[in-house]
């Protein structure tokens, strides 16, 4: 259930009113929207792939 909403200012006086059924109006085709962006297979992160190394200079001798 939603009720009429007023919205204020910093000074305290009334900016907007906004009615209930505005705001129910506004939350469920915010909640359609929602639904329809959701998909049954998530899609998955593409990793970045592991850079080759290679010692293409100096030449450490361990001791």
């Amino acid at each position: 259930m939603f009720y009429e909403t007023r919205v204020f200012d910093a000074y305290g006086n009334i900016k907007q009113t906004i009615s209930a059924q505005d705001l129910k109006n506004r939350h469920w085709s915010k909640f359609q929207q929602s639904e329809a962006n959701l998909s049954i297979y998530p899609k998955k992160k593409t990793s970045t792939p592991a850079r080759k190394t290679e010692n293409k200079g100096l030449l450490l001798n361990k001791h």
